[in-house]
């Protein structure tokens, strides 16, 4: 019972400093954006039942990659596990968490709520592509960090 307890109190936790960060905050949602980029922001709630099935994937040392992280909610979510669950610093969390979105303003909010992370401005299904607000370095990382991924060709029809 008490067992029960600690963990509810947990995801309540996890859930209170997920939203507290701004969760889709300062972004503008407008419908053309969305019919342009296909955006889909995952509440909370749906965002902690689905990582909660499967804790032991965010042991120290076991890297997480959102390759279309837009304002970090998995992300996020991930690093709180980290620290709550397996005692980690934020800092420990933060280096086993990687981000890749194609929208800058998207890579700067997940940046600012994780609070620190390798999140970068970049299109995962083709890291050679250059995006017009990418940095420099965000272009060269891509391209050391993902160009040797296996492509999605052989799966399409």
């Amino acid at each position: 019972m008490y067992l029960a307890i600690i963990i509810n109190y947990m995801w309540d936790k996890i859930k209170q400093l997920t939203d507290q960060h701004g969760y889709m905050s300062g972004i503008d949602r407008m419908s053309e954006r969305v019919k342009e980029t296909h955006e889909i922001f995952t509440p909370t709630d749906i965002v902690i039942d689905m990582l909660k099935n499967d804790v032991d994937s965010f042991a120290p040392q076991k890297t997480v990659l959102d390759p279309a992280c837009g304002d970090g909610q998995f992300l996020v979510v991930a690093k709180w596990i980290k620290v709550l669950h397996f005692n980690m610093t934020e800092e420990e969390a933060l280096k086993d968490l990687f981000g890749v979105d194609i929208m800058r303003d998207n890579v700067d909010l997940c940046k600012k709520r994780l609070g620190g992370g390798t999140i970068i401005m970049g299109d995962f299904l083709n890291p050679h592509r250059e995006l017009v607000e990418q940095t420099e370095e965000e272009r060269l990382l891509m391209i050391d960090m993902f160009s040797n991924q296996p492509t999605l060709d052989k799966f399409m029809v």
